[in-house]
This record gives C-alpha cells, sequence and structure tokens, in this order.
C-alpha cells in the first residue's frame, strides 16, 4: 500500500515533458584491444588481488575490465590505484 502510494505521488512531481528512455546496455560490448591488453597486464601484474583469477584466462567484455579496475582499487594499494585510474579512463 505504501509502495503504490510512493509511486503515484512520485510520477506527480515528474514534469510531463520528462520522458524516460532506457540507454542501451554496453556492458556486454568488447573494449579496444588496447583496453584489454592493459587489464590482462594489470592481472598478471598483480595477482594478489586477483588469486581467484585464473591469469591465463582472458578478458573480453566491458564487465570484465570494470572488475579488474574495481579490484584494484579495493586492494591494490596506492600502484595498482593508478593502473585502475589509467584503464578506467580509456572505458
Amino acid at each position: 500500500m505504501i509502495a503504490e502510494w510512493e509511486r503515484t505521488n512520485y510520477t506527480r512531481l515528474m514534469p510531463a515533458s520528462t520522458i524516460v528512455q532506457e540507454q542501451a546496455a554496453t556492458y556486454g560490448t568488447p573494449p579496444s584491444r588496447e583496453v584489454l591488453e592493459m587489464a590482462q597486464q594489470a592481472v598478471r601484474d598483480f595477482h594478489d588481488c586477483f588469486w581467484w583469477w585464473d591469469e591465463k584466462a582472458e578478458l573480453k567484455t566491458r564487465d570484465e575490465v570494470r572488475q579488474v579496475v574495481e579490484n584494484l582499487r579495493k586492494s591494490g594499494g596506492h600502484r595498482a590505484w593508478w593502473v585502475a585510474q589509467k584503464i578506467h579512463k580509456c572505458l
């Protein structure tokens, strides 16, 4: 009952000209070859951050590259954080 009230009041607050469109998902599209190589090298260089990841597995999607960036930032230290920043800028 509360959810129904919130939904109806939210739509009343939106301007009439607001059009909600879905964006195409870019997560499954392959990134450039350079970005993939940078991320793959980061997996090799910072293998402590990726103990569960097979080093020989190839990265193929933006999701996988984003996961590399996230893990570098989370548990890689300062040097890994800068590498993650460089990869993220190229995405």
